[in-house]
């Protein structure tokens, strides 16, 4: 059964390939992470920035002809208002970060923002942090828009956790299937169902795996209700104070007041014929469980164009009883 989210992006792509066959393609962008091709080869993540301003050319103390003086992005503003704030991730650890390709700033709420894994450097005071660019370079931001990752013991972990895991260097979630000293084998739950069991397996090492916990927490999915009134899924990055920033459906970006979020829980107890709600292109709809098979379960969803049962991942299903707890 194909992977209902996966199939939308690729029917997209294919559209925008054929509408485009006669023009010359345009410079390829980086895929969001939620949509990672089929391969098993690595997606590095985006190298340093260039930014807006990068034409101004600064004139060298000795007189010759400067070089274009790239000016480093404000970590500090942001398009929605958020203060900055720390990170519970030490320097040298590894984190997930919230970007916008090679675009380093945070300005603007409509771009395409991923979510990739970095070496974490110094942490400065103000609550702005130094991340070290693949290859050489680094780039600043704030623990705002950081996803504390990796595992300082192992042993804490055991076979049925649910994680985030790396793929790819992007944040994807996974089941622990066992565990032998630092090496930590994984199944990942939002990779399609389509590809092979040898694609959606690997062994990595603590730093690439971070426990997930229930409740609004860091790379959890949760309800939130958007501008237009509709109930959406969102991953949420980080709180601050009284709002959750969150990345929607396609990659797009927002923040949610604290007290407008239902958590999903990450491992609900969920049986054939229970009614659910589930994401369907980002937002929710009803439907009920036809069959549950490990971390995967089928859901015929209502009020959708699909007439058959969609597969979708443990950790992105809301039981509709009020009194389902996680197991």
């Amino acid at each position: 059964m194909k992977n209902w989210s996966l199939s939308l992006f690729a029917t997209l792509a294919v559209a925008s390939a054929v509408g485009c066959s006669k023009k010359t393609p345009p410079a390829p962008a980086p895929a969001p992470a939620a949509t990672a091709p089929a391969t098993d080869k690595a997606i590095a993540p985006a190298a340093a920035a260039t930014p807006a301003n990068a034409d101004k050319v600064a004139a060298p103390a000795d007189g010759t002809k400067g070089e274009a003086a790239p000016a480093e992005a404000d970590p500090l503003k942001n398009a929605w208002n958020l203060p900055a704030r720390g990170t519970s991730a030490k320097e040298g650890g590894r984190v997930f970060v919230l970007t916008q390709g090679k675009d380093r700033s945070y300005t603007n709420a409509s771009a395409i923002y991923h979510l990739f894994a970095y070496d974490l450097g110094e942490i400065k005071k103000g609550d702005v942090m130094t991340v070290k660019e693949l290859g050489s370079g680094t780039f600043q931001v704030t623990g705002l828009f950081l996803i504390a990752a990796g595992t300082d013991n192992p042993a804490d972990l055991k076979a049925g956790d649910m994680v985030l895991a790396e793929w790819a260097s992007s944040l994807k979630h996974a089941t622990v299937t066992k565990v032998d000293g630092d090496k930590i084998n994984v199944r990942y739950t939002d990779l399609p169902d389509s590809w092979s069991e040898d694609k959606l397996i690997a062994t990595l090492s603590p730093r690439q795996v971070t426990k997930q916990k229930d409740g609004l927490s860091p790379g959890n999915f949760a309800v939130a209700k958007d501008d237009d009134g509709r109930m959406v899924e969102v991953m949420l990055i980080s709180d601050s104070g009284d709002k959750w920033l969150a990345r929607k459906f396609a990659g797009r970006v927002a923040a949610y007041d604290t007290k407008d979020l239902t958590p999903i829980p990450i491992k609900p107890a969920v049986k054939a014929g229970q009614s659910v709600q589930v994401p369907w292109v980002g937002m929710m709809y009803p439907g009920k469980i036809k069959k549950v098979s490990g971390n995967r379960v089928e859901v015929i969803i209502e009020g959708t164009a699909t007439k058959e049962a969609q597969a979708v991942p443990i950790g992105q299903i809301l039981p509709e009883s009020k009194d389902a707890k996680g197991k």
